[in-house]
């Protein structure tokens, strides 16, 4: 039997949805409590790291915190935070 190696991730919803000023998104430490959730409810697999990584999504709203505006030549990307779980079966 072999040993996989999986990950799950965990980004920011939207908590409100605004037409012209974009969407509002939960804080860090709501994404942080489904973690830890998730965590809890998976104890039976082996954890092997859990690690911030920086996503693009092109439509995130400037009314996210952790949102990173990136230039680019054509237009706006934003960079979101989001915490991946490396787990094993």
């Amino acid at each position: 039997m072999t040993n996989a190696i999986h990950y799950i991730d965990f980004e920011p919803q939207v908590t409100e949805k605004k037409f012209w000023k974009g969407n509002i998104y939960e804080p860090t430490s709501a994404v942080m409590e489904r973690v830890n959730t998730w965590v809890r409810k998976n104890y039976n697999h082996n954890i092997v790291n859990v690690e911030t990584i920086m996503k693009p999504k092109p439509a995130y709203g400037t009314d996210y915190g952790g949102a990173h505006k990136l230039n680019m030549h054509g237009g706006h990307i934003y960079l979101v935070e989001v915490v991946r779980v490396w787990y094993k079966d």
